[in-house]
């Protein structure tokens, strides 16, 4: 399996466990009942040493609500955030040495939507 599977994988399961949320979605749902989770983007690169295989994962947790403000959504990111700054442990040969909060964003449209960004750096190693 590679690097950024397990990662998705490991990320998956963190996030099954946020309070308030309908569901973990890997790329957009079809009829989604909001609050919901999507994990996003990401992006991997090199991260070896002279002595172990390494890959960098960038990738993006998004929150999607329907409800009106932000405060619902930047509650869900703390908790997507506590979540993830926890990740660890070792899967199909990989191993998650760090992971690391990078940034996060809200955004709202003209039709109600919240989308929160979550922003994070995963580090892996092979085993």
């Amino acid at each position: 399996m590679s690097a950024s599977l397990m990662v998705q994988k490991r990320v998956a399961a963190a996030l099954a466990g946020v309070a308030g949320v309908t569901g973990v979605y890997d790329g957009p749902p079809v009829d989604a009942v909001p609050p919901y989770l999507v994990i996003g983007s990401d992006l991997v690169t090199d991260w070896s040493t002279k002595t172990e295989v390494g890959h960098e994962h960038r990738l993006a947790i998004n929150v999607w609500d329907a409800g009106p403000g932000t405060a619902a959504a930047k509650a869900v990111m703390g908790a997507v955030a506590a979540r993830l700054a926890t990740l660890g442990g070792m899967q199909d040969g990989h191993r998650i040495v760090s992971a690391l909060l990078l940034r996060q964003l809200v955004l709202t449209d003209a039709e109600g939507w919240t989308q929160g960004i979550v922003e994070f750096r995963v580090r892996t190693v092979a085993d």
